[in-house]
């Protein structure tokens, strides 16, 4: 295969890794949001890629959800029909997960076995793998931890850790991707506006990971109104209640709170880069990533307000889906303007 051949089939590689695992967040988005994610109580890497194929088979995956505390105190009114919907999501989300496994783990020895990769490329690689099979062994301890007594929720603190791990896959996966795509060239470049982006991207990341916690706690139900919250802009009873695994409900008007003002404050943050890299020499790639960022930010501050004052004894799952997934996307476009920022230095005159 020739050199130009071996990189294009790299790249077809890393964007159809990139596509599945941005419609594993989505399904993963719809599999907390419709309460499916205990559904499934074992783990069977091999057997579990088959749902049940009988009503036998149904009867006792049913029963065995029946023994935990999530449909005793949550879901004791559902029927077989009602559990085969919240089983399918996360059988669906896990058989998801195995595809993935298999998309990159085959293509990649495949890659090593015919040099398409070099040598000392299989490490930068090879982290793909390592980092996917932390997301499988993570979302397992995340779902064991809602099995637990008394437990009717995944632990939010392991749920925001699998998201980390997942948002890490996509971020690094982006980011070979157009580093293969647009080559380093090491020419002057702007060290200041290169600090703001990585601030830029910490806060974003920081947004992802409280608005894990604010899922996974179910905060956004503490408080369903805007601008203020119950009639304050500084809701009444704030401040964290520690141990926090034990004091949730106690702590989710606090979570709101931080998820909302951090999103005010990427929102003047973002808006102060925009204008700061006005003349930032680079590519007309990074100025496109510029605007966009601004557009998704705006796009995702209205979908977040959407999604709260439309949140009446539950999140609806469309706005809370499209919510997460738009953060993602930004989160992508900030990693971009990381790189392109420092990907190649040309003169002001032919920046537009």
């Amino acid at each position: 295969m020739k050199q130009g051949q071996a990189a294009k089939s790299v790249r077809i590689w890393l964007i159809i890794g990139l596509i599945m695992v941005f419609v594993q967040i989505l399904i993963g988005g719809v599999t907390r949001l419709t309460g499916s994610g205990l559904s499934i109580t074992e783990w069977s890497v091999i057997m579990g890629t088959l749902p049940p194929l009988n009503l036998e088979q149904w009867n006792e995956a049913f029963h065995k959800y029946q023994q935990f505390d999530q449909f005793k105190l949550v879901n004791s009114h559902i029927t077989l029909s009602d559990f085969k919907f919240i089983f399918f999501w996360e059988w669906f989300h896990r058989l998801w997960a195995r595809s993935m496994g298999f998309v990159f783990l085959f293509p990649f020895i495949y890659f090593i076995i015919k040099g398409i990769i070099p040598k000392n490329q299989i490490i930068r690689y090879g982290i793909l793998m390592i980092l996917g099979g932390l997301a499988g062994v993570v979302g397992w301890i995340m779902v064991a931890s809602g099995l637990e007594e008394n437990k009717v929720l995944v632990n939010p603190m392991k749920l925001m850790l699998h998201l980390l791990v997942a948002c890490s896959i996509f971020v690094y996966l982006f980011r070979l991707l157009i580093e293969d795509t647009y080559p380093k060239e090491r020419k002057r470049f702007d060290a200041k506006v290169r600090n703001l982006t990585t601030l830029l991207l910490v806060f974003v990341i920081s947004q992802i990971a409280i608005g894990a916690l604010v899922a996974g706690s179910k905060a956004a139900l503490s408080c369903t109104t805007w601008p203020l919250m119950n009639g304050s802009f500084i809701p009444q009873y704030i401040g964290f209640h520690t141990p926090f695994d034990e004091h949730i409900p106690e702590n989710n008007i606090t979570i709101q709170f931080l998820h909302r003002m951090i999103a005010y404050f990427i929102t003047l943050f973002a808006a102060y880069y925009y204008w700061r890299t006005r003349q930032t020499m680079a590519q007309p790639i990074f100025h496109l990533y510029r605007n966009l960022m601004l557009l998704i930010i705006a796009i995702q501050v209205t979908l977040g307000i959407l999604t709260l004052i439309n949140s009446k004894g539950e999140v609806p799952v469309f706005l809370g889906v499209l919510h997460q997934m738009t953060a993602f996307v930004l989160l992508n476009i900030i990693v971009g303007l990381h790189y392109f920022v420092k990907y190649k230095s040309i003169s002001s005159s032919s920046l537009r």
